[in-house]
């Protein structure tokens, strides 16, 4: 991964970050980068996962969700993941795009 990868990814958590609330005031990329890569970083990373009672771990099935249709002709139509199991495969795509 180069300098350049690590400092978009460091953006992006201080950006996440900030956008829940928590203030960053005065902290630089470099004070971000030297706490995720402390020794204890993963660790600590970790046992906050496991808090997220709700959060999904690798290997979970997908919990199903209703969404309403964004545009074209059926929009506004609520679509579930349960309504796709065993017809097609499904792709679920995380992210943050913000």
């Amino acid at each position: 991964m180069s300098e350049f990868d690590v400092d978009a990814m460091i953006e992006g958590v201080r950006a996440q970050l900030e956008a829940q609330g928590f203030d960053l005031q005065g902290l630089s990329i470099e004070d971000l980068r030297n706490a995720m890569s402390h020794p204890k970083a993963a660790e600590q990373v970790a046992a906050l996962m496991a808090l997220e009672p709700t959060s999904a771990q690798t290997g979970d099935p997908a919990p199903d969700f209703a969404l309403p249709r964004l545009g074209g002709p059926k929009a506004g139509e609520v679509v579930t993941l349960s309504s796709h199991f065993g017809e097609r495969p499904v792709a679920l795509i995380f992210g943050s795009y913000t």
